[in-house]
């Protein structure tokens, strides 16, 4: 049910979500190797964002999920 995504999350926490994706998106990748780059994206951002591996990779998850 696509409408119900992201009911119970707050604005603040979308707003996290956003801000995290746009560093993802801009972060330097390694283009040749899928896998590599998205770790090295995912890294990018738990380092703009001072957190760690972990919270960036599940904010980064969340708002994928969210706009699917």
């Amino acid at each position: 049910m696509p409408e119900l995504r992201g009911v119970q999350a707050t604005q603040d926490v979308k707003d996290e979500w956003i801000r995290a994706y746009e560093l993802y998106l801009e972060a330097p990748g390694v283009p040749y190797d899928k896998k590599k780059d998205r770790t090295e994206r995912i890294e990018y951002v738990a380092q703009q964002m001072n957190l760690r591996r972990k919270q960036a990779k599940r904010r980064i998850r969340n708002y994928e999920a969210w706009q699917r």
